[in-house]
């Protein structure tokens, strides 16, 4: 495995070695229980299509479930969207899933103001015609924007994130997963994450869960749920609504 896969996330076996598991549950019942709640609001726009992004889609199987767990619930039509910072994977995922659409692009230089990078998520959005999108997924990849861009790196991404969703659905990584993956890129040919002995967004226990979501809130937005269950790598889901 390439070191730039480790050090970014972009994993070209992800799937084989992170089989089906149960988010596709939990993420299913979470919004389920959303949706029945509000369903019968006037402002619910029944026929109006859900536009949905996946961030750090890899072959973008996963996506093609958010998109179909995301039209089983509301029965409306969804236009997805995945983005991945690996062109190899955004091939592969366009040929095996010809009904999303995908974009490359590395969130990080997109976010940052002084990178001066094209925006290909803004450009589609252009295409689409939209402000914004009705949902933004943002699953296990927050870790990796952490560590490769520091704590202001990860703001902006978060900024960005935000100002570009009403909805937004995060599955966060652990403390220990951080320390677990700075280990395992030190073990392939000695490589270090530059940030990680700076970052001030730290600690075991929820704390440096709640640094991410409580900075979530300050932007605007509301915690609609945060899922009592667990998957199997022991991540939650958090449901934000733009207030």
């Amino acid at each position: 495995m390439e070191e730039n896969q480790i050090k970014h996330g972009n994993y070209h076996k992800y799937y084989e070695f992170r089989p089906e598991d149960t988010r596709s549950g939990i993420l299913k019942r979470s919004l389920a229980e959303l949706w029945k709640a509000r369903k019968a609001a006037p402002e619910s726009g029944d026929d109006e299509c859900i536009f949905l992004l996946d961030v750090g889609c890899n072959r973008g199987l996963f996506t093609a479930k958010v998109k179909t767990i995301v039209q089983e619930v509301t029965g409306r039509k969804v236009c997805a969207t995945g983005v991945d910072i690996d062109p190899v994977l955004c091939e592969q995922a366009a040929s095996s899933v010809p009904d999303v659409n995908f974009l490359c692009g590395n969130l990080l230089e997109i976010a940052s103001s002084s990178s001066g990078c094209e925006d290909p998520i803004d450009s589609h959005m252009q295409r689409l015609g939209i402000g914004q999108f009705d949902v933004v997924c943002c699953f296990s990849v927050l870790m990796y924007v952490h560590l490769n861009g520091g704590d202001d790196g990860l703001r902006g991404v978060l900024d960005y994130l935000c100002r570009r969703g009403k909805l937004v659905i995060l599955e966060l990584q652990s403390w220990k997963k951080y320390q677990d993956q700075v280990r395992r890129l030190k073990r392939s040919r000695g490589g270090v994450y530059e940030y990680y002995d700076a970052l001030e967004w730290r600690g075991k226990d929820g704390i440096l869960e709640s640094c991410i979501t409580n900075y979530i809130l300050e932007k605007g937005f509301e915690l609609l749920q945060e899922s009592e269950e667990r998957n199997e790598f022991d991540r939650k889901i958090w449901i934000f609504e733009k207030k």
